[in-house]
C-alpha cells in the first residue's frame, strides 16, 4: 500500500480566511471589517497591507496569525493583550473547534474524487503548552490509500500536484508526504512537506530522522525522554521495549510500529454523503452578489470533488445567501445539460450574480445539490467531435439564459401539421437532449408537402391583386410550380383549404403564394402570399 498523509498546518485560521479575497483588498482593509465575530477595535497605523490584520485565539493567546498580522509582530503564543498592543487594527477571533471540523470533512469529501480510501485524522490537543507557553496546536488533515488510483492520474507526481491544487483551490495550505504505512505517511507530513518514501528501507531511513515530538503518544513524556538523551525516533527504538512499555506505557510501542510497518492499522473510513450540501461562513458580510463569486467558488470546487468521487453531473444547483433578519435569497442556478466542469460551474454563476441584488447583507453560503445525474470520465478526442461542439453551444446557452432570463431563450421546434403557421412551436431551451432512450424526438422534418416551403413566413398573408387573371404584386406573378393542396385544421376551428404555388416575379424573387379554394363570408377571396424563399 501507499499512503498520502494531507496535513494542514494552518487550518485554525484559515477556515477564516478562505473567503477572502486578498487582491480584491483595498488600502485601508475595509474589505476585511468583521462584522460579525470580532468587536471594534481601533483604527489600524497607515501601514498598507494586502490582507485582513487577523489573529485567531486559543483562551488568553494568540494561535495563529495572519501573514499581515505577523508583518506587524504578532506570534503565535503572544497575549492578546501584547498583540493589540503592536497591532490596535488586529481582529481576533476565537478558535471553533466545530469549524474545523466541518471544513475537514467538506475537504474529505472532495478528496473522494482521488480514491475511496479517505480517512480523518483529527489529534485533539487542547489546553496543552510548551514551556514558552505556547498552545499547542492540534494535527488535522486526511490520510488516502492511493496505490490503486497512480495510473489513473498519471503517477505519483501528477496525483500530488492535483491535490495539492485543489487544497489550494479550497483555500488550505498543505503538507504532503507518501509513505507505505498511514502513521508514517502522516509523521512525515507533520514534519516537512514533500517528503517521499516509497519503500521499507526508504521509510526507515526517513522515519529515524524525525523528533521524536511527533508522536503523540511521547508527546506527555518529552522532558523525561530529552534527559536520557532520546531526541529522535532512530534514539527511540534503540532503547529496549520492554523498558521503554514498563515507563512509557504500550501506546508508545503501537505508534511505534504503525509507524514502521511492523503492526497493522485499521482506520475508519469517511463515508461519501448522498446529497451536497456545504456551508461556508463569511469574515466579512457581503452587500454586493458579485463579490459572493469567490467564496462560493471555493463551494463549487468541492462539489465538482464530490461530483467526480461519484462518477455524475449536475444540472441544476442551488446557493444560498443567509441574511441576518430576512429570509434566505436563493439562486436556482440550471445547465443547459449536465457537466461537472468547475468552471463551466462557475462561470454561469457569475452571470446569474450578475443580475442578482441582494436584499440585505450576505453573512453565510450554503451550496446544495440534490440531483445528479450519471456521466462517465469523458475520453481525449485528438479532433473536434459533435460532443465538444454540443457543448459548446450548451455554455452559450447558459449564459444567454443567466444574463436575458429563461423563458427568453427559445427556440423553434417542427410540430406535427400541414398548416404552415402551425407546422412549428416555439418554446424555450429547458435542456440539450443527448439523444438517448429516454429524451423526446420531435419531428426533423414537416410533415407532407409536394412542394418545398421557405424558412421566411410572414406574420400575416399579404392579400394580391389579380389582372389578366394572374397574381399580381408590383407586377405580375408567374406560377412555377404548384399546386400544394391544404385541407386541415378542422378539429380546431381553424380550418383552411388553400392551393399554394410558387410565383415569381419580375426580379426573380421566389414567393410562396396560395388562392382560397373555397372563401367564405370571412376571409378575402382570392390570392395571398405567405412566405419568401432565400
Amino acid at each position: 500500500m501507499l499512503w498520502l498523509g494531507l496535513f494542514l498546518p494552518h487550518l485554525p485560521i484559515e477556515v477564516f480566511l478562505r473567503t477572502v479575497d486578498h487582491g480584491a483588498s483595498d488600502s485601508h482593509g475595509t474589505a476585511h471589517r468583521i462584522a460579525r465575530r470580532a468587536a471594534p477595535q481601533p483604527a489600524s497605523d497607515h501601514r498598507s497591507t494586502a490582507g485582513p490584520l487577523l489573529a485567531v485565539c486559543d483562551h488568553l493567546r494568540v494561535l495563529q496569525a495572519s501573514d499581515t498580522a505577523q508583518a506587524f509582530g504578532v506570534q503565535a503564543g503572544m497575549k492578546r493583550a501584547t498583540a493589540l498592543a503592536l497591532a490596535p487594527g488586529l481582529s481576533l477571533l476565537e478558535r471553533d473547534p466545530m469549524l474545523e471540523r466541518e471544513a475537514l470533512r467538506q475537504i474529505a469529501c472532495w478528496g473522494l474524487q482521488f480514491t475511496p480510501s479517505v480517512s480523518l485524522q483529527s489529534e485533539t490537543r487542547a489546553g496543552e503548552a510548551n514551556a514558552t507557553r505556547t498552545p499547542a496546536l492540534a494535527s488535522q488533515g486526511l490520510l488516502l490509500e492511493v496505490e490503486p488510483s497512480l495510473r489513473l492520474f498519471g503517477g505519483l507526481d501528477a496525483l500530488i500536484t492535483r491535490i495539492r491544487t485543489g487544497a489550494t483551490q479550497l483555500g488550505f495550505a498543505s503538507q504532503i508526504a507518501c509513505a507505505p504505512t498511514a502513521t508514517g505517511a502522516w509523521l512525515l507530513a507533520r514534519h516537512r512537506d514533500g517528503v517521499s518514501a516509497q519503500t521499507g528501507a526508504q521509510l526507515n531511513a526517513r522515519l529515524a530522522a524525525l523528533p521524536a515530538a511527533l508522536l503523540d503518544s511521547a508527546r506527555p513524556h518529552l522532558a523525561t525522554l530529552e534527559s536520557i538523551g532520546v531526541r529522535t525516533l532512530r534514539d527511540l527504538v534503540q532503547l529496549p521495549r520492554a523498558g521503554l512499555a514498563r515507563r512509557f506505557g504500550k501506546a508508545l510501542l503501537i505508534e511505534l510500529d504503525r509507524a514502521f510497518g511492523r503492526q497493522p492499522e485499521p482506520r475508519p473510513w469517511f463515508d461519501m454523503p448522498l446529497a451536497f450540501e456545504a456551508r461556508l461562513e463569511l469574515l466579512a458580510q457581503v452587500e454586493n452578489a458579485e463579490s459572493l463569486l469567490f467564496a462560493a467558488r471555493r463551494l463549487i470546487v468541492q462539489l465538482g470533488g464530490w461530483l467526480n468521487a461519484r462518477h455524475a453531473a449536475v444540472q441544476t444547483f442551488e446557493l444560498l445567501g443567509q441574511h441576518d433578519d430576512l429570509p434566505a435569497t436563493r439562486l436556482n442556478v440550471r445547465l443547459a445539460d449536465a457537466s461537472r466542469d468547475i468552471d463551466r460551474l462557475t462561470g454561469l454563476l457569475r452571470e446569474t450574480l450578475a443580475v442578482t441584488r441582494l436584499p440585505a447583507p450576505v453573512h453565510t453560503l450554503e451550496l446544495r445539490c440534490d440531483e445528479i445525474t450519471p456521466l462517465p470520465a469523458a475520453n481525449g478526442e485528438m479532433f473536434p467531435v459533435p460532443a465538444s461542439s454540443r457543448e459548446g453551444l450548451g455554455r452559450l446557452i447558459e449564459r444567454l439564459q443567466a444574463r436575458l432570463g429563461r423563458t427568453q431563450v427559445q427556440r423553434l421546434l417542427i410540430a406535427q401539421d400541414h398548416r404552415p403557421e402551425a407546422a412549428y412551436r416555439i418554446e424555450p431551451v429547458d435542456h440539450l437532449p443527448r439523444g438517448g432512450a429516454g429524451d423526446p424526438k420531435p419531428p426533423t422534418t414537416a410533415v407532407g408537402g409536394a412542394l418545398p416551403r421557405p424558412l421566411w413566413l410572414l406574420g400575416r398573408p399579404i392579400a394580391l391583386s389579380e389582372r389578366n387573371n394572374r397574381p399580381y404584386w408590383h407586377g405580375p406573378l408567374t406560377l412555377l410550380a404548384g399546386p400544394e393542396r391544404i385541407e386541415s385544421g378542422w378539429w380546431d376551428d381553424a380550418l383552411i383549404q388553400r392551393d399554394y404555388f410558387i410565383a415569381t416575379d419580375d426580379s426573380d424573387l421566389l414567393l410562396w403564394i396560395y388562392r382560397e379554394r373555397l372563401p367564405d363570408a370571412q376571409s378575402h377571396q382570392g390570392w395571398f402570399i405567405h412566405g419568401k424563399f432565400g
